[in-house]
């Protein structure tokens, strides 16, 4: 009798990694399904294995037994190279090369071994020219068994060599979990050549497949915790290799507008909960289109999906998908949740066929698009005058960390009171060498999305320190300068020691600064925030609230905090000429001056509405009105201007 001991721990292993599988919910893609099997297959095979020599041994057996131990052994041998075609399949899954397979005859080239293999299994049953099992000798190989050792030959060297071959579409980890595989197969079977009696083919396998398990699959890293789909960082990985393969496919960017405000109206669980049934939607819709997908999840609310078909019609099932996704959703929109999706289609390489740009638009295709359109295809957003810039954004960013390009402009404020301009806001610009002027609409969410935005804050602060040390800013009339603070910032636990930092190289006052912080940090809180702000006020620095009016800070809150001035939004300025605007407005007002706060109301572009804010009694104006943002020497030029003129009104 063989030693079944290497058999034996094999099979928790494979128990193991099945039960993971399912745990993790890793069975919705394909790697994830072929990999299961390549298991599941594995696992019957050393449950057979185990068996047989159970079956056959001692000599002599009985008829029965001898039966059933052909029957065992056709399975065995049968489902074995079988488990080696699927890991073969699963190689050119994970490298995104199966598209390479797409032809009939490379799918004929895959499964020919194996079919044929199967007709001489079938066969024996009545030839017994590969293998019999007898009463009397119990198993014994016949001429024609070499031919299961040739097929298991052949698709273990293709298998390697084509794992070789795909080495640049692989991380070091990831090849050489998937390369162990065949390497110790292959030691297996040496081993077994030499020592008959020593069956540690299974246990070999095992040990491979818990490689790929940990090395490959990574759920805790691929896989979303809550929507039961892919990351983000799976779908940058997947979508380099289809691209570096040279794949034709179709990318499908389906992003929800208003995840956030959804995810904070709904709670964490129940959040997930209704995403997770539009995923079950998208994922019902292209099956019955026979379309076959990958789908990938970015937190708030972006899904993207890899579609095998470049020329499947995305428009034609838009209705259709979100018709069904109200369906599923009825309970969520009997709350007031509406689901709001925006769609982007890429034909790659045929629309675009540069990973980074395609990543980049994911994120920010809205930008370029109509508020009214659902869908968007990657042609028509390449006419858009934005689109080099949003899609070459992480260029740009990084030209401006070491180029300089990150310009510094400052806009006037016209003290209504005074009558006169008396501080100005620092409004950051960037002027890429090679895109020109990017709006901050588009780089600030982009630094922010990079990480970067310390870095380009920073620049910022030290550019206008610099620019208050290097003039008299009692001569220009100048009181304040104001800077905008980003959340990212405001959670910098080393903030204040930066400005104090900043302070004593340029010698500044604080007085001279005022920092505006937007109505979107009162819902980031922290006790990071809420200390910077305390240190920051002590030391001398002012600060005012900014975009009043897009937000839902509360008076009670206002006042909590040290806020100088409130900004009233641009966009609550644009319908002050309005019967309706005018009273919000001038209520707006009344209420912020009630609670000793005041007023800078921005975005004042026409003489009407300057006048209708000056009679409101607001304390600053701020617009094109008076002036765009200007460079400094331009504001400086401005400010004195300004002073002549008033000295000799």
């Amino acid at each position: 009798m063989k030693l079944i001991y290497f058999d034996l721990c094999s099979i928790p292993i494979f128990l193991l990694i099945i039960y993971a599988c399912f745990v993790r919910r890793m069975t919705t893609s394909r790697a994830e399904r072929l990999f299961l099997m390549v298991n599941v297959l594995s696992l019957i095979c050393a449950v057979l294995d185990i068996w047989m020599e159970y079956v056959v041994n001692p000599v002599p057996i009985t008829e029965g037994a001898a039966a059933l131990g052909m029957w065992i052994s056709f399975t065995y041998k049968l489902l074995h190279n079988l488990s080696f075609v699927f890991y073969l399949l699963f190689v050119f899954v994970i490298t995104r090369t199966l598209h390479r397979l797409r032809s009939r005859l490379s799918r004929i080239a895959v499964w020919t071994p194996f079919i044929v293999l199967a007709v001489f299994l079938v066969q024996n049953f009545f030839t017994r020219n590969m293998f019999t099992v007898t009463a009397e000798g119990g198993y014994s190989r016949g001429p024609l068994l070499i031919l299961v050792y040739i097929v298991a030959g052949i698709y273990g060297f293709a298998g390697m060599f084509y794992t070789i071959y795909c080495r640049k579409y692989l991380e070091n980890s990831k090849w050489a979990a998937l390369l162990s595989v065949y390497l110790l197969i292959f030691a297996a079977v040496i081993a077994e050549f030499f020592y008959p009696r020593l069956l540690v083919e299974m246990f070999a396998i095992a040990v491979g497949v818990l490689l790929v398990l940990n090395l490959v699959m990574r759920p805790e890293e691929t896989m979303d915790g809550y929507v039961v789909i892919r990351t983000r960082r799976a779908y940058e990985n997947d979508l380099r290799n289809s691209i570096l393969s040279g794949d034709n496919f179709q990318i499908v960017i389906v992003q929800m507008e208003n995840a956030s405000e959804i995810r904070s109206y709904l709670g964490e669980h129940r959040y997930y909960t209704y995403m997770n049934e539009i995923v079950d939607e998208i994922r019902q819709l292209y099956a019955s289109n026979h379309i076959h997908i990958e789908m990938y999840f970015e937190r708030p609310g972006i899904i993207y999906l890899i579609l095998d078909d470049p020329d499947f019609d995305v428009s034609s099932v838009v209705s259709v998908f979100i018709e069904g996704v109200y369906s599923r959703t009825k309970e969520f929109m009997d709350m007031g949740v509406q689901f709001e999706p925006r769609i982007c289609t890429i034909r790659c390489p045929e629309e675009m066929g540069d990973s980074s740009e395609i990543l980049e638009l994911g994120r920010t295709f809205t930008m370029l698009g109509s508020p009214d359109r659902i869908i968007y295809s990657a042609s028509e957003l390449k006419k858009h005058p934005d689109f080099n810039s949003i899609v070459h954004m992480d260029e740009i960013l990084n030209r401006a960390m070491t180029e300089d390009s990150l310009k510094v402009l400052y806009q006037p404020i016209y003290n209504v009171r005074e009558k006169r301009f008396d501080s100005a806001e620092a409004l950051s610009r960037l002027v890429d060498r090679v895109y020109g002027t990017i709006s901050p609409a588009l780089f600030i969410p982009a630094a922010e999305a990079n990480g970067l935005i310390l870095s380009l804050g920073e620049k910022i602060l030290e550019s206008v320190f610099r620019f208050i040390s290097a003039n008299d800013m009692d001569e220009l009339g100048l009181s304040t300068v104001e800077i905008n603070l980003s959340i990212a910032q405001m959670l910098q636990p080393k903030l204040p020691e930066v400005l104090r930092g900043l302070q004593e190289k340029y010698s500044i006052d604080p007085a001279r600064i005022n920092f505006e912080i937007t109505e979107s940090m009162f819902d980031n809180l922290s006790d990071v925030i809420v200390r910077n702000v305390d240190q920051l006020s002590e030391a001398g620095y002012s600060f005012s609230l900014d975009d009043y009016g897009t937000g839902y800070s509360s008076l009670q809150r206002m006042s909590k905090y040290p806020m100088r001035l409130v900004k009233i939004d641009k966009s609550m300025t644009d319908e002050v000429l309005t019967d309706s605007g005018n009273v919000i407005m001038l209520n707006t007002i009344r209420m912020m001056h009630d609670i000793h706060k005041k007023l800078v109301v921005e975005g004042v572009e026409t003489e009407d509405a300057k006048n209708a804010v000056s009679g409101m009694s607001c304390d600053y104006i701020q617009g094109f009105y008076y002036s765009k943002p200007l460079a400094k020497e331009d504001l400086i030029e401005f400010l004195r201007t300004n002073m002549r003129t008033a000295v000799v009104s």
